[in-house]
């Protein structure tokens, strides 16, 4: 039976150059993410509340797109801007990308308190510019943060957990919409209810108070010697950045051009959805009681965003085997059939289920996108690259906000049930637009999240094996080597003979009991250590050589075996040892055979 002694070193430590990132845990991403929670709560308020309220205070519904200029345009000036100016950002105080997190998240608490209070349709629109303002100052940011202290085999991981405190945000934010519309009764004079202050003051507890607790816990790495000259000499006037967001379009990779098109289809169909989908309920399952439509709306709100914090994860594996164009193109269906199914319910219950579907698609759109785009630019100007993403978001929804209004009144006949049927004709026509998409060249392709179906070539861990002979220690060299450069972890494996079985090959030399094979990997250690590396694990295996390889790195995608050409314990003389032979033979990664021959110790 198989046993092993496992042994971690290093951990999540500070780092002088943002060009070494150590590996960080689950569970610190988990805190550094949660910001995102209390930003996706305001977001979650002002998609499902917002427009609701502006119908209550007299708006009329053919005039929501032009009310809802502010997310464009916010989105438009605002993210690239900030982006651009938190590059050139670096306090030893408060760091690269938290001041302007922090003054987001603030004005987003101070615009969500005072919203309930407005009884004027202008005094409301000013409010909300001022809350997207404030959103987009620290949306974009947050999205910067990751790319600047995960290292690059982590990032597919991070962006997709954010898609889960994206999911989990906008839950809270229509649970409490749900709940406090069912619990809370009465209205203000101004003919809001109560239940809306009490949904808005949760939101402006939540935004502040998440942020600042992630943002305590999270330390941004400071940048290397050269790298801050340069940002303290580089301007940082309004016209610079401008010219920084210009010179970064023009240079972006040919994989972000590519994803425009599909953007323009996707962002101004999921618009239409967040504006009309309580108009399109309250036609054809609420008989015309708008509180009852938005109340629901908040339920189905909770459906989509539980599916997108269920599926987040799951969107790796299925891109690794089918490529990114391949999923979000099938993810866009699934919002084409949710959008189509929803527009002709009649019962709210039917009007609920599609929206698991709805809920994978999101989880793609939140998510994929930027783990492609992360993985493409270069580190420095991440911020204003994560922006023009956001442009590429705003523009669709700005191009809706101008065009809407008069399709709705005039092609649509004023329908919301239309609407949402418009809206689920254009997820299906920015699938096939993925579809027609071309992957870029090898040398352009993403890394993590390639369009095409190339298996991802960024490894999470790099596992080798020791038996404490010179060419081991070589083959270990190498593997430190690698996972440097990877920004993987290091795991060393040595495989020993327990005593009470005799070895299989008899062509090679075993190590005998357990405490043999702790003293391989204490002498493969001393190399280790002095190359300083962050994060290592050592396992002790009752195996064969080669099982022990295999098994260890086969319990996490993305492994790399090193091992030398003549094998652990192979004899003198062997060209190539039964071990290497055996791993490339039945491994399900990739393996590299590094040529230890010339090493073989003398008789």
């Amino acid at each position: 039976m198989q046993t092993e002694s496992t042994t971690s070193t290093g951990s999540d430590t500070d780092t002088t150059s943002l060009s070494v990132r150590p590996p960080m845990s689950v569970a610190t991403m988990l805190v550094m993410n949660f910001g995102f929670f209390g930003i996706q709560f305001s977001f979650g308020l002002q998609q499902t509340a917002v427009n609701p309220l502006f119908q209550m205070i007299g708006a009329d519904p053919h005039s929501l797109p032009l009310l809802n200029l502010a997310g464009p345009m916010t989105g438009l000036l605002i993210q690239p801007m900030i982006g651009a100016l938190s590059d050139r950002t670096w306090s030893d105080r408060w760091g690269r990308r938290k001041p302007y997190l922090l003054m987001g998240a603030l004005g987003c608490s101070l615009t969500l308190f005072l919203f309930p209070f407005v009884g004027a349709l202008w005094a409301a629109v000013l409010l909300l510019w001022l809350l997207d303002i404030s959103n987009n100052t620290s949306m974009e940011p947050y999205k910067a943060l990751l790319a600047d202290v995960l290292p690059k085999n982590q990032l597919a991981r991070g962006f997709l957990l954010q898609s889960m405190f994206t999911g989990g945000g906008l839950i809270a934010a229509n649970a409490m919409i749900f709940i406090f519309q069912r619990v809370v009764s009465g209205a203000s004079g101004n003919g809001v209810p109560y239940w809306v202050f009490v949904a808005f003051w949760t939101g402006a507890f939540c935004s502040i108070a998440t942020v600042l607790v992630a943002m305590l816990r999270t330390k941004e790495h400071p940048p290397s010697a050269e790298r801050l000259a340069e940002i303290r000499s580089e301007s940082k006037s309004p016209i610079a950045m401008a010219r920084e967001v210009g010179a970064a379009a023009r240079t972006m990779p040919m994989g972000m051009h590519k994803l425009g098109l599909v953007y323009l289809f996707q962002w101004y169909a999921i618009v239409i959805y967040w504006q009309f989908v309580a108009v399109s309920l309250r036609e054809t399952v609420f008989d015309g009681d708008l509180d009852a439509a938005v109340g629901w709306t908040g339920a189905m709100g909770m459906a989509y965003n539980g599916a997108t914090v269920v599926s987040a994860l799951l969107l790796i594996p299925l891109a690794n085997k089918f490529g990114a164009k391949r999923l979000h193109a099938a993810c866009l269906v699934l919002m084409c059939i949710a959008m189509i199914t929803v527009s002709q319910a009649d019962n709210q219950y039917v009007a609920l289920i599609p929206m698991v579907l709805f809920g994978v698609g999101w989880a793609s759109m939140m998510g994929v996108p930027f783990i492609m785009v992360a993985s493409m630019v270069p580190q420095r100007r991440m911020g204003v690259y994560i922006g023009i993403v956001n442009m590429m978001i705003v523009v669709p929804m700005l191009i809706q906000s101008f065009t809407f209004g008069w399709v709705f009144e005039n092609l649509l006949g004023g329908s919301g049930s239309n609407a949402l049927m418009l809206s689920g004709v254009l997820f299906g026509i920015g699938a096939l637009a993925m579809l027609w998409v071309n992957p870029p060249p090898a040398d352009a392709e993403s890394p993590l999240m390639p369009l095409g179906s190339r298996p991802i070539t960024v490894y999470g861990r790099v596992v080798v094996g020791t038996d404490g002979s010179p060419s081991s220690q070589y083959a270990v060299h190498r593997a430190i080597e690698v996972a440097t450069a990877s920004e993987a972890r290091l795991v060393v494996v040595s495989a020993y003979n327990p005593g009470d079985r005799e070895s299989v090959d008899t062509g090679r030399i075993d190590l005998t009991g357990k405490q043999s094979a702790e003293t391989a990997i204490a002498s493969s250690l001393v190399e280790v250590d002095r190359n300083r590396f962050a994060r290592i694990e050592q396992r002790a295996i009752a195996a064969d050589p080669s099982r022990a390889l295999l098994d260890t790195a086969r319990r996490e995608p993305g492994s790399l075996i090193v091992v030398g050409n003549r094998g652990l314990g192979a004899v003198q003389g062997q060209a190539l040892g039964s071990v290497p032979a055996n791993v490339v033979k039945e491994a399900d990664c990739d393996v590299l055979i590094v040529q230890t021959s010339a090493l073989d110790e003398p008789e």
